[in-house]
């Protein structure tokens, strides 16, 4: 193995280690690893600052920004507090009616406000919903992490690694609606199942407290009005435009700013107020990721990870779609879901490339592997994806931690039958019923 292998898979390494540390923000490492892969390149004459840049895709970034201003504005209204105390009395008394109903709701809106900016919005909710009943919530937090992870596979925008995916791949927004939807939905049905075993002890019980929640006026939790309808308005208007983006020509990214500023003209939002509602260290960390995934893609790493699933798949798509997809889903629950569709969507690229495995689809099946792979795999422990850390870190602050232990002995073993169930829906539904 040469310097320049030796060299970056040694960036790299220290980079993630950072990352998934509790010691150094994720942030900070990505920002120091990007630096140091451009420094090493431009010392072994591999990579460039300028070289770097190309690597950064701004469809992305553009597509987050934008949909982080709505999603904030949206929440400045109460909206999810409103949806959260209306879901509890739906329940009629019955913990397990509630659970399934949390589990949908998060999922649902997952799907379209994406699962970062979900949990930050119900999370706090459930938590008072819980002491209105004088629970535990860490069972119904710990749902909600597994079911917003899941609910944001659906869709182009439910989930960061599946705004990338459509990016790399050019997929639209409603081919995720017409070939994930329907295994997220039997997928988050069976979990739902699930569910009932895993918390049995606590779903059984009777809810004693239900009156408490009776008693709460879900439309006082309704602070803005006007703000509410005209981000619902432009919310809705986004995603028709998402929708269509392919028949009038603009990309996503673009609709997603679009739907921004027209929502900020609308409520006369001052700028400065708005922009809060923008995690600037989230698009920071994903460009320093980008430089980084682009230094190993020049020093021949990334075409290395594709030979060897071209070696072990024998050209064969059905084993190829299972190494995709399992291997994604294990590696996001290694290093995080966002690390490692930044690191897998090159590889993925170049074995569609040089195998032609998979191309004779109206979209290529291992797309749709990489999607679930990453998105569920997500599940598998608390630093598998950024809506679990901030249900965590939410839960935490509010007196309910959540040990590593405690959810790993719940997400593992459903980020596990997860996988393996998305994988033979994914090509029973599609690689089989499509096979040109």
């Amino acid at each position: 193995m040469n310097v320049i292998l030796i060299g970056t898979i040694a960036i790299f390494a220290l980079t993630y280690y950072g990352v998934i540390s509790k010691n150094l923000h994720r942030t900070v490492a990505a920002m120091a690893g990007a630096v140091a892969m451009i420094l090493f390149g431009q010392i072994m004459s591999f990579y460039s600052a300028d070289m770097a840049v190309t690597y950064i895709d701004f469809n992305t970034l553009g597509l987050i920004l934008g949909l982080m201003i709505i999603h904030g504005l949206l929440g400045e209204t109460g909206f999810m507090k409103y949806l959260a105390i209306k879901t509890a009395k739906l329940s009629k008394g019955s913990y397990y009616r509630l659970l399934a109903l949390f589990v949908l709701i998060t999922a649902f809106v997952s799907a379209f406000l994406d699962n970062v900016t979900t949990v930050l919005l119900v999370v706090p909710v459930t938590v008072i919903i819980a002491r209105e009943l004088e629970i535990n919530p860490i069972p119904f937090l710990i749902v909600e992490m597994i079911s917003s992870n899941i609910g944001g596979v659906s869709t182009l925008v439910g989930d960061p690694p599946n705004v990338m995916i459509a990016s790399a791949a050019q997929i639209r927004f409603i081919d995720f609606l017409i070939y994930l939807a329907p295994i997220v939905l039997i997928v988050l049905g069976i979990t739902i199942l699930m569910f009932e075993l895993l918390f049995k002890d606590v779903l059984e019980r009777d809810m004693e407290k239900f009156k408490n929640i009776m008693k709460m006026d879900e439309s006082e939790c309704i602070t803005n009005r006007p703000l509410l309808h005209k981000s619902l308005f432009v919310l809705f208007l986004t995603l028709i435009l998402f929708m269509i983006h392919h028949i009038i020509g603009i990309d996503p990214w673009v609709i997603a700013l679009l739907g921004a500023s027209l929502l900020l003209l609308l409520s006369f939002s001052e700028p400065e107020a708005a922009l809060r509602y923008v995690n600037w260290t989230t698009l920071i960390f994903f460009a320093g990721l980008f430089i980084l995934i682009g230094g190993l893609y020049e020093a021949g790493i990334i075409d290395l990870i594709a030979g060897q699933v071209l070696s072990l798949s024998s050209g064969n798509l059905a084993l190829t779609v299972f190494i995709v997809l399992i291997g994604s889903g294990l590696f996001a629950m290694l290093v995080g879901n966002i690390p490692a569709v930044i690191t897998l969507i090159p590889a993925v690229n170049i074995v569609i490339i040089e195998s032609g495995i998979g191309t004779g689809y109206p979209i290529n099946p291992l797309w749709w592997a990489l999607a679930l792979g990453v998105g569920l795999g997500g599940n598998g422990t608390l630093f598998s994806s950024p809506s679990n850390l901030i249900v965590s870190n939410i839960s935490e602050k509010m007196g309910y931690p959540i040990s590593f232990r405690k959810y790993t002995a719940i997400g593992l073993p459903i980020t596990l039958f997860t996988l393996l169930l998305s994988f033979f829906l994914l090509y029973g539904f599609y690689v089989l019923l499509l096979s040109p």
